[in-house]
């Protein structure tokens, strides 16, 4: 069984869960692990990052779009091209948020970045639920977007949720994905902010070949 929740939510189960935040957490995740990082371990507050704060480690995130005073890099997955070997501390308004709710015994990170990467990871587990992260507490259409991607592929039983976005990707799908993520709400927001070329960045398909899984407190690379 596939279930998709368009809004992030208390998750505790037994089964598989992966988190989507397109704009721009999870984009974020997988570029800075496919880049070589270490690990990114994602925490709630400003605060908490700011504590973890070390040699080797980098503190990252945002706050409204914006990189908080005294971070070393913001939410722009195209900043995380050189991590190499470092420990990413990050902290956003709506990924982690989303990731600190989810108990379950895997727990994926996936975005178009990595698309068919987690179908293929997937296709190995029977119960799935796809946890899209939002957008200051409203449905983000990229992330129901890309759940419809993952779902699409997935041939299993689906509760409505996961049916709705897999509708939603089959209508779309053989359009242009960077002009439908400039026309999502979140992206128009990011544009104003002046992060125009994280949409571009964000709407390529397959980039990175890696998974991230969760375990303990931070997402690392899946082992092949």
């Amino acid at each position: 069984m596939i279930d998709v929740l368009f809004l992030p939510e208390p998750v505790s189960q037994q089964h598989v869960c992966v988190v989507v935040d397109v704009l721009r957490a999870t984009s974020t995740i997988v570029t800075a692990l496919a880049n070589g990082a270490r690990c990114v371990v994602p925490v709630r507050t400003i605060a908490e990052a700011k504590k973890r704060k070390a040699e080797n480690i980098l503190i990252c995130g945002e706050r409204k779009g914006i990189k908080p005073k005294g971070f070393d890099l913001g939410n722009s997955p195209i900043e995380y091209f050189t991590v190499k070997d470092k420990e990413v501390i990050l902290t956003t308004t709506n990924g982690t948020r989303a990731i600190s709710m989810i108990n379950s015994q895997k727990l994926y990170a996936a975005c178009f970045l990595n698309l068919h990467a987690v179908i293929e990871q997937l296709r190995n587990h029977d119960h799935v639920t796809i946890v899209c992260s939002g957008q200051k507490g409203k449905i983000a259409y990229e992330d129901v977007l890309c759940a419809g991607a993952i779902v699409y592929e997935l041939n299993d039983k689906l509760t409505d949720g996961a049916r709705i976005s897999r509708e939603l990707w089959k209508q779309s799908r053989r359009k242009d994905l960077s002009k439908l993520l400039f026309e999502s709400q979140h992206a128009q927001e990011l544009a104003e902010y002046g992060f125009s070329s994280d949409i571009t960045f964000c709407s390529q398909t397959d980039l990175y070949s890696i998974v991230p899984v969760f375990v303990e407190d931070r997402f690392i690379k899946q082992a092949p």
